[in-house]
C-alpha cells in the first residue's frame, strides 16, 4: 500500500519521478509494477516503445487521485523533501 501511495504521489507531483532502485526493484520488476498500476486504472500515459519506458508524460487518472486522497494518512510518513 504504501509503495503504491509512494508512485502515485512521485508521479502526480511530477518533480522526481520514481525509479526502480528507489524502491528496490530490479527494472523489469519496476516496469512489471507500473504497468499493474496502469492496467488498474491509477495512471495512464506510461510510454513504451520496444525496450524503452519513461513516466515523463504518466499522470494519474480519477481512481489514482482518489488512492491518494483515500490514504492521505501515509503523507506521515513520507519524508518531506523541504528538509532536504
Amino acid at each position: 500500500m504504501k509503495v503504491i501511495y509512494s508512485v502515485l504521489r512521485e508521479i502526480n507531483i511530477g518533480t522526481a519521478l520514481p525509479i526502480a532502485k528507489k524502491y528496490n526493484f530490479k527494472q523489469r520488476e519496476f516496469e512489471n509494477f507500473i504497468f499493474l498500476l496502469e492496467n488498474e486504472g491509477y495512471v495512464e500515459r506510461v510510454l513504451r516503445i520496444d525496450t524503452f519506458f519513461s513516466l515523463k508524460p504518466a499522470r494519474l487518472t480519477k481512481k489514482g487521485h482518489d488512492f491518494l486522497e483515500n490514504h492521505k494518512y501515509l503523507e506521515a510518513s513520507y519524508p518531506d523533501k523541504q528538509d532536504n
